[in-house]
């Protein structure tokens, strides 16, 4: 509950007053009518076709991704890479072509069992500098125009690139379904790959890579209507391995704590004494506890806190201790703390309340005096 009101709920409060409203016997939160829009904004041309939970089960699966995938690349440039996930959107296909550059590097890739196919795309920001790289040169001509399209030599040579990305798809896709990524076609022209219609949603993976400072999109296009069913899959996936790793964290810290030793000590009675008390002590004085000398009642302390309340006896010729009830002093503490707060926050409400009401107050005799 929000401590003070805002400065919404503070103009409300007087529009109310010059309509002449009563709200003497109404809080200021009920009479309050807030200026902002209760409604959003719907575009039917491109509907969410998923849920907030799948896009993020999504993302979180193409995140990890990346880790292999960095490994693999490095490993084939003999060099430092870096990869990170730029963006993750919904979008129509037509959009996705507007996109990318008119004169780019695309390979469509069958998906089978499913129907369909997606597209991956690398840009030529970052398909030159690989095709470079695997040539041994390592650096791009910089007289080179990048929107050329690329030689068939150079796409076969990039086919190496495609084959590593390839490589990691699958090993992403496994965990949820077995996908057999085939390329069909490759091309060198946006407009040339026609997968679905323009109006179509699509899911636009787009990750960016840095080769020596050198930047360069690499872009997977996912049809939704081809892998809407796996969607489902995606979810418990990821999911169910967020709780196992919650779970397995759990037994392993709990493994670990198993055997810490704790000190525990049963205190049958208690008693204070002043220092001067002590200090005069002698043979034969007698110190008096705060409780009757028949009662059975011990409290336990474990680590010097004190935690249990017991009854003192004797079990198979050995002296024991019997727990009866848990004191549990610090959630006592966190109560009375959080009573406490709420009494605050409630009084800080009662003064705001009376404050909008003198200035309100206030307000109308101005008005009237206004008017004579």
């Amino acid at each position: 509950m929000a401590e003070f009101l805002s400065q919404d709920e503070i103009d409300a409060l007087l529009d109310i007053a010059e309509q002449g409203e009563d709200i003497d016997n109404a809080t200021p939160a009920d009479k309050v009518v807030s200026k902002e829009k209760n409604y959003s904004i719907y575009d039917f041309k491109k509907p969410n076709r998923i849920s907030p939970e799948q896009f993020k089960a999504f993302s979180t699966m193409h995140d990890k991704m990346l880790r292999d995938f960095i490994t693999d690349l490095s490993a084939m440039l003999r060099k430092i890479v870096d990869i990170k996930l730029y963006s993750i959107e919904q979008m129509t296909y037509g959009e996705f072509i507007l996109s990318i550059p008119q004169i780019t590097s695309l390979n469509t890739l069958s998906i089978k069992p499913m129907e369909g196919r997606i597209v991956i795309e690398s840009n030529p920001g970052i398909s030159h500098k690989i095709i470079a790289e695997l040539l041994g040169s390592g650096a791009v001509n910089t007289s080179d125009n990048l929107d050329r399209e690329l030689t068939e030599i150079e796409v076969e040579i990039l086919d190496h690139f495609y084959e590593l990305v390839i490589k990691n798809l699958y090993r992403t896709w496994d965990d949820v379904s077995t996908l057999n990524f085939k390329v069909e076609s490759k091309d060198t022209n946006a407009n040339a790959i026609q997968i679905i219609s323009d109006h179509e949603i699509v899911l636009l993976v787009v990750l960016e890579v840095t080769i020596d400072e050198e930047s360069g999109f690499l872009s997977i296009c996912y049809p939704i209507s081809y892998i809407e069913p796996l969607l489902g899959k995606v979810v418990e996936k990821v999911f169910s391995e967020g709780k196992n790793r919650k779970s397995s964290r759990k037994r392993d810290i709990t493994t670990l704590i198993s055997g810490a030793k704790m000190k525990i000590e049963a205190i049958m009675a208690e008693t204070e004494l002043t220092a001067e008390e002590i200090i005069n002590l002698k043979e034969n004085d007698i110190i008096v506890f705060n409780k009757n000398a028949t009662s059975a009642s011990t409290k336990v302390y474990i680590n010097k806190k004190e935690k249990f309340l017991t009854v003192s006896g004797v079990s198979n010729n050995r002296k024991a201790i019997q727990i009866q009830t848990n004191l549990d002093k610090e959630k006592q503490e966190t109560l009375d703390t959080l009573r406490v707060m709420r009494e605050e926050r409630i009084t800080k409400a009662q003064e705001t309340s009376e404050n909008i009401r003198r200035l309100l107050k206030e307000k109308e005799e101005e008005k009237r005096k206004g008017k004579y």
